[in-house]
């Protein structure tokens, strides 16, 4: 196997590429214990999880790493989000975290 693409990826689509590997064969076990920390933190699909991403990038101008750990946490305030996007290194006003929160909760409804 050749690795070609390095990218960060939500743990529901983790979730669903060892699913899918699963399906080919035994995993290894770390590839189980990776498959069960995914399985048990993931709070919404693959497909909801990957638009939430690219409307963070897009919308707020965040990198994909800091959108994805906001995808797996799914935080639920403004405190929560600031922890989170404080690796940025800009300042969010708190309105436009009000408006991350309003996103993340019309994905996770």
């Amino acid at each position: 196997m050749k690795v070609t693409k390095i990218r960060e990826i939500p743990l529901p689509k983790v979730r669903d590429l060892l699913e899918m590997r699963q399906g080919l064969g035994p995993l290894e076990s770390y590839q189980v214990a990776v498959l069960s920390h995914a399985s048990r933190f993931s709070k919404i699909p693959s497909d909801k999880a990957e638009k939430l991403i690219e409307e963070l990038v897009d919308k707020f101008k965040m990198s994909r790493a800091t959108a994805v750990q906001i995808v797996n946490i799914l935080p639920t305030s403004v405190q929560e989000l600031r922890v989170l996007l404080a690796r940025e290194g800009k300042v969010f006003l708190t309105e436009d975290l009000e408006k991350i929160l309003e996103l993340i909760r019309s994905h996770t409804e």
